[in-house]
């Protein structure tokens, strides 16, 4: 959900402090890197820090390698120098024009309520309501002296100083030292960092349009839904913004592991009290310009709602998405740990021969889960295998991969975010070529990961075969791998059932019952330690 609208000076300011932060860094010799720059620019300003840095990028001020380091270009050297301050003001407006309150509307009076056609004069309390949106205290930019109403929205930051509203409408409580004392109470971290510690993108708690309407009850009457509200305004206060009753619904917490897309927390349903893990993919788009934007969240959607489709006990539950947010998240079932995890407590061992047969059956039948609805993985590695709190093992991040795919007809340019899984992927993945790669690329991973269990290695082309490595890996099973792991895609298994079948071959006494039979621990179920 957007913070309060601010005006387009404040904006301008903020920008150029970025700039101006970045010119500095590179002087002395500090790291540029997108993460980095954001963690540290990102309390300062009053918008989100993406916004900025699209526009920013989009207007040629900055650039970025390879590496996500940013630096000035020649015009942004000249802005950040104080030259060009006229255009990039005017550039600022273009392109926050949605996030702006209009600088040029008639003066601040009935526009500062909901329904401006009921006020009267301008109640002193408006006037004060006004002073109080201010930038945040770190970028106070040439304000105009009286800067216009916000709209609604604005309220939930301004409900902070309770005090200035609930008294009658006596206007000599309101003159002018009254606005000098409101601007403090706004800027108070309190209300920023709770909403970046405690929701998805959220201002605390919901916009109470109506501060300045416990004076006038006939404006309270129509600007507030519920003809109650004049009697008890402060009531009204909690009541959820309308449209963003579903990101109301959840709690984020501290982070849990960061990737190349973003950051994962762990987070709470509030309705059930229900523990969950939320992933936030913001950093997903320092690799994409601002135009590409649009198709990297159409794609993401997509994935996302096509591993939501799939409900197997081998599959991680997708329980909700939100890629309009300004920090686009989802929203998975919280699990306890990884298959990486795991190997790594192996120390180069690998995992329990019996674990790790269990494990590779409950990855095999949700892989076949979900080829059977045309949904492929193809980016199977230890990371994506995630257990419950029952030590099963569930296939995560179905389609990832796809999202920050090459697309030359889009102009998606080739991203590489992390090269972890490239042991695990098959030729044809990272060789494309006319023919789409299908359920035989995620075998060959699940292959290489069946190996990596039983020995503790990842297999080269001349590897021993995994019962030559660990003498209690079942021999039935090497050849399994083998075929598997092929490097042409014609000489492996052409799906989850052929290779199922050969391994229960390897099992004559039925050790794990027969085909179509998920074998699923039930053990006390462990204290959750959420995964990476």
């Amino acid at each position: 959900m957007p913070k309060a609208a601010i005006n387009r000076d404040a904006v301008s300011g903020e920008a150029l402090f970025i700039l101006r932060n970045l010119r500095e860094n590179g002087r002395l010799g500090r790291s540029n890197k997108l993460a980095d720059v954001k963690a540290s620019l990102e309390p300062s300003v009053s918008l989100e820090f993406d916004n900025y840095f699209f526009f920013l990028r989009k207007f040629h001020y900055i650039a970025m390698d390879r590496e996500a380091q940013l630096k000035l270009t020649e015009q942004g050297e000249r802005v950040a120098g104080g030259e060009l301050s006229d255009r990039f003001s005017t550039e600022v407006g273009e392109f926050f024009a949605d996030q702006l309150a209009s600088a040029e509307d008639e003066p601040p009076v009935a526009q500062g309520t909901e329904e401006p056609m009921v006020v009267p004069p301008p109640p002193p309390e408006l006037l004060l309501d006004e002073t109080e949106v201010v930038p945040t205290a770190q970028t106070q930019i040439s304000l105009p002296p009286s800067p216009p109403p916000m709209p609604p929205m604005r309220a939930s930051r301004s409900a902070m100083p309770a005090l200035d509203l609930t008294p009658p409408p006596n206007t000599s409580q309101v003159p002018a030292p009254a606005p000098a004392a409101s601007p403090v109470a706004l800027v108070s971290p309190a209300v920023p960092e709770g909403r970046r510690e405690t929701s998805i993108g959220l201002a605390p708690t919901a916009p109470a349009s109506p501060q300045p309407l416990a004076s006038p009850p006939p404006s309270a009457t129509a600007s507030m839904p519920p003809p109650a509200a004049t009697a008890a305004p402060v009531a009204a206060a909690p009541a959820a913004p309308k449209g963003n009753e579903l990101d109301l619904r959840y709690q984020k917490f501290d982070p849990i592991g960061t990737g190349p897309l973003g950051t994962v927390f762990k987070g709470r349903f509030t309705a059930l009290g229900l523990d969950i893990c939320l992933k936030e993919l913001k950093d997903i788009f320092g690799y994409f310009s601002f135009l590409q934007r649009g198709e990297v969240l159409k794609r993401l959607k997509k994935e996302l709602c096509a591993q939501a489709q799939v409900r197997h006990p081998g599959i991680v539950q997708v329980v909700d998405q939100n890629v309009e947010a300004a920090r686009p998240y989802f929203v998975l079932e919280l699990m306890n740990g990884s298959l990486k995890e795991r190997l790594e407590a192996g120390g180069g061992s690998g995992v329990p021969v019996p674990f790790a047969l269990r494990t590779f059956l409950q990855m095999a039948y949700g892989l076949r889960a979900a080829h059977a609805v045309g949904l492929t993985h193809h980016n199977l590695k230890p990371e994506n295998v995630l257990f419950d709190g029952y030590g099963n093992a569930k296939l995560a991040d179905f389609g990832l991969g796809r999202v920050v795919e090459v697309d030359s007809t889009k102009g998606m340019p080739q991203v590489f975010v992390g090269t972890g899984g490239m042991a695990y992927m098959a030729p044809e993945l990272m060789n494309r070529g006319p023919k789409e790669p299908g359920p035989s690329a995620d075998i060959y991973g699940l292959g290489i990961m069946l190996y990596e269990m039983l020995t503790g290695q990842i297999p080269g082309r001349r590897s021993p075969l995994p019962s030559e490595v660990n003498p209690e890996a079942p021999s039935g099973l090497d050849q399994l791998f083998d075929k598997a792991t092929q490097d042409k895609r014609e000489q492996r298994y052409p799906d989850v059932d052929a290779m199922l079948e050969d391994f229960y071959k390897a099992f004559p006494e039925k050790e794990f019952l027969t085909r179509g039979d998920l074998v699923l621990s039930s053990d006390a179920p462990q204290q959750q330690q959420p995964q990476s």
